[in-house]
């Protein structure tokens, strides 16, 4: 009870110390000031803007702004259907797992892209490496960041300042706030003890029988497992969140993941 307890009072803690530096920085990034990660990111981003062709960093109207996000949604959707309905036959697929059933993969789909993120599947025996990195886990950063884009442009609204630029806005949460914190916690999880490898499941004897093999699943999970905990805390590689011990080992990684979480409120 009383290590509990101590998780408890430290959580907090951390979460009241970094509030006022970690809002001061999210403010600047969506006012488009100077941020010390700007050497680093503004070369990356200007490769972004130029393939969603948004040169000019234009001002949207409230219309220009929903439609950006309906028809990038829309996009996104059909691309992690496809890739469901595909795993069969693309690449990182260790345990040759085959295509989703089309109503597994359209509930899923709807699922993750709305950012509710409910699973109808077991992770490591329906979907491949693939799909939970290309597909699902994709889906974790632009659901994420598109939560966020809506908010600070309805804040915008509010205070009458112009709306912005979807596209833009959509960018640099996820390069200036989600991927800095992801990088940071997964190879903190790494530490921890978080299985990250390409590799298919391991296959040993059973301690009763060791004439009787079982095989456990390893998978990519620690990146996997940051994003899902800083996004929306949904969609676990084993489908049953953090009460799997590849996802949440020890008290390190539980302190890790209940900080990232509690950052979501900051």
């Amino acid at each position: 009870m009383l290590q509990g307890l101590l998780q408890i009072a430290l959580t907090l803690l951390i979460v009241v110390a970094i509030t006022p530096f970690f809002g001061r920085y999210m403010a600047r990034v969506y006012q488009e000031q100077r941020t010390f990660l700007d050497p680093i990111l503004n070369p990356v981003e200007q490769v972004l803007y130029s393939l969603v062709d948004v040169a000019t960093k234009e001002g949207m109207t409230g219309w220009q702004y929903a439609r950006a996000i309906l028809y990038s949604n829309i996009v996104m959707a059909l691309l992690i259907f496809f890739i469901l309905m595909s795993q069969g036959w693309l690449p990182f697929n260790p345990t040759k797992i085959g295509a989703s059933n089309w109503d597994t993969a359209l509930h899923t789909t709807i699922s993750f892209i709305t950012n509710t993120n409910q699973q109808h599947y077991s992770g490591e025996t329906y979907v491949s490496y693939v799909s939970q990195m290309w597909g699902l886990g994709y889906h974790m950063f632009t659901s994420a960041a598109t939560g966020l884009t809506v908010g600070i442009a309805f804040i915008r609204g509010l205070t009458g300042r112009p709306l912005g630029n979807f596209y833009v806005d959509v960018i640099r949460s996820i390069t200036r706030v989600l991927l800095p914190i992801c990088i940071v916690g997964g190879i903190a999880l790494m530490a921890a003890g978080v299985p990250e490898t390409l590799a298919g499941p391991v296959v040993i004897p059973t301690l009763e029988d060791p004439n009787i093999s079982q095989a456990i699943a390893r998978d990519p999970v620690a990146h996997f497992e940051i994003i899902k905990q800083l996004g929306e805390n949904g969609g676990g590689f084993f489908a049953i969140n953090s009460a799997h011990p590849f996802e949440n080992p020890n008290g390190f990684s539980n302190l890790i993941e209940i900080k990232v979480t509690l950052s979501k409120l900051v």
